[in-house]
């Protein structure tokens, strides 16, 4: 009986209309659901979703004059945490125009502050944080000195028969900048030149400037410039000698020979410097053979051993020739000359005496009258 009223009720038009109307409304409905309503809902879900990003390494600005200030207890980057929705994270993230900046340092002036970090050019959307956001730092007056540089080299690398002549730089001196409490601890500004044992040849090359305390500590200074080169000429073992005039061949009859350097009488001799040791002058001989009057020979100047080498290798000498009878009349005249004049002056003093003992009787013979 339930079954036939079942099946009256289902043949019924109005009812078989209704169900499809049903039907076709929750058919509509999920097709909706799936094209709009879903994908809507998700996309909602995706601008109002909230993530977290960290940046790690980001830089700080550092807002004081650096011409009048120096800073210290700044670290060099922090970490960046930004909050906020996804879309804008992208965003900031991709232009990266974002900034950590302190505050006017300027303002503060010398001494030990704590100051705060913030961030600028972000959405108003996003919160961040700054790890870390305050830090102590230390501000100091900006001083530049100007320094000499000095160079260290262990002469003892040099071969025992070269010498080392004196260092030539391309910067005599360097500036240093950096706060006042450093720069007043510079004790030595140097430049050492490595080499290796056994020197025989000039060295060049170039090596960065070194600053340090008393006691050998390194100072975080700037330096200007911070690299120079240098060069250490390495020569053969010097001696400077006099040179003596030996006269040597025949001279002629009646001749008298005067020999003089013309110019500086002596020698520098290079070498080995044991054999230079031994060695206090070097023997010039000039010959007067056959020399009649006053000339100028150029001679070679000998050295004392075949390892040696002269500078220069040649000198110039003066021979002036006189005659040995004009000379001794020139001697005899000299002394009789010498003799007038004496007994001229003997003359004058008798005279002179005379007078006075003259002119003492007068003053006397007065006196008494």
């Amino acid at each position: 009986m339930r079954k036939q009223q079942d099946d009256k009720f289902l043949e019924n038009k109005w009812v078989v209309r209704g169900l499809s109307f049903v039907i076709s409304l929750l058919l509509f409905a999920y097709v909706y659901s799936e094209n709009y309503g879903w994908s809507t809902s998700t996309s909602n879900s995706s601008i109002s979703t909230s993530k977290r990003e960290t940046i790690s390494n980001v830089p700080i600005q550092v807002n004081i004059d650096t011409d009048e200030y120096f800073i210290s207890g700044l670290p060099e980057t922090v970490v960046l945490t930004l909050t906020g929705p996804e879309s804008v994270l992208v965003q900031t993230i991709s232009a990266a125009d974002y900034r950590i900046v302190t505050e006017d340092l300027d303002e503060l002036g010398p001494g030990t502050h704590t100051i705060q970090l913030t961030a600028e050019n972000l959405s108003n959307e996003i919160d961040y944080a700054i790890t870390p956001s305050r830090v102590n730092v230390v501000i100091e007056e900006r001083v530049a000195i100007e320094s000499p540089v000095e160079v260290r080299f262990d002469e003892s690398l040099v071969d025992p028969q070269y010498l080392a002549g004196i260092p030539e730089l391309s910067e005599d001196t360097v500036t240093l900048t950096g706060p006042a409490s450093t720069i007043s601890r510079v004790d030595s500004v140097y430049v050492t030149v490595a080499a290796e044992n056994g020197l025989t040849n000039t060295v060049n090359m170039n090596t960065v400037i070194q600053v340090v305390d008393a006691g050998g500590n390194k100072l975080n200074v700037s330096v200007d410039p911070q690299e120079i080169s240098v060069r250490i000429p390495i020569s053969l073992y010097g001696k400077e000698v006099p040179l003596v005039i030996q006269q040597i061949g025949v001279p002629l009859e009646g001749k008298i020979y005067t020999i003089e350097v013309d110019g500086e009488s002596s020698v520098t001799l290079t070498g080995d410097k044991s054999v230079l040791a031994e060695i206090d002058e070097v023997i010039l001989p000039v010959s007067v053979t056959g020399v009649e009057s006053n000339t100028t020979q150029t001679i070679t100047i000998p050295v004392p051993n075949d390892t040696l080498t002269a500078t220069p290798t040649s000198i110039k000498v003066n021979i002036r020739v006189s005659d040995a009878a004009e000379a001794a009349a020139d001697s005899d005249t000299t002394a009789d000359e010498g003799e007038s004049s004496s007994s001229a002056d003997e003359s004058n003093a008798i005279a002179s005496s005379a007078s006075d003992s003259l002119d003492s009787e007068a003053d006397q013979s007065e006196s008494s009258s």
